[in-house]
């Protein structure tokens, strides 16, 4: 068990929720005279650092308590929110709809599946498992390297995994009509943009 204390600045973290985008923070110094303090953390960022805003601080436990509790609250139906807006199947995807990845292949420009367990609980749904693999040399057969880059086939955000936060390959008898449709998508960008490159040579 790790007992290493968290600490921001001189603060110590007692309660930390993590949901949707952001990461809501109790903390307690002793010595300060409000020594409680509530924040957000964030780490959506080049460098993907913490990073802490909107921070609020008193004497009362109950008040920070209470601030926590709303903030958090706020995050769940945020998350219930942007979920109403997606138009497209949540259903998961398990071992069942996939090849199970071979790390002695290639998944270079394939539609990969990101396993369940490598996701926060509210994010696990096929709108954020299902990528594109775009590059890294985890990406390649028999590479000594883990990073896969990938680009996510409903939001677009790219991202980086390690090779074995790939669960495999989706069956093409499993593919998603808007998957296929986002494919031809990203096929005829990519097409534009070297008719582009070409003509600048």
């Amino acid at each position: 068990m790790d007992d290493k204390k968290r600490m921001v600045d001189t603060y110590e973290v007692k309660h930390a929720v993590c949901i949707g985008d952001k990461e809501i923070l109790f903390m307690e110094d002793g010595k300060k005279p409000y020594p409680y303090l509530v924040c957000n953390c964030t780490w959506d960022n080049p460098l993907g650092v913490n990073q802490y805003s909107d921070a609020v601080v008193s004497a009362d436990y109950l008040e920070m308590m209470a601030e926590f509790a709303s903030r958090v609250t706020a995050q769940i139906e945020a998350v219930k929110a942007e979920r109403a807006k997606i138009s497209v199947s949540l259903g998961p995807f398990t071992l069942e709809h996939c090849v199970p990845d071979d790390t002695g292949e290639s998944i270079q420009d394939k539609v990969a599946v990101i396993r369940q367990e490598c996701l926060r609980p509210e994010y696990r749904t096929a709108d954020k498992q299902l990528v594109l693999v775009t590059g890294g040399f985890g990406s390649q057969g028999k590479a000594r390297g883990r990073a896969v880059y990938v680009v996510n086939l409903y939001s677009s955000k790219e991202s980086r995994w390690n090779r074995g936060d790939i669960l495999g390959v989706v069956k093409p008898e499993c593919m998603p009509d808007w998957v296929k449709e986002r494919l031809q998508q990203i096929e005829s960008e990519r097409q534009v943009k070297h008719r582009k490159q070409e003509q600048v040579r």
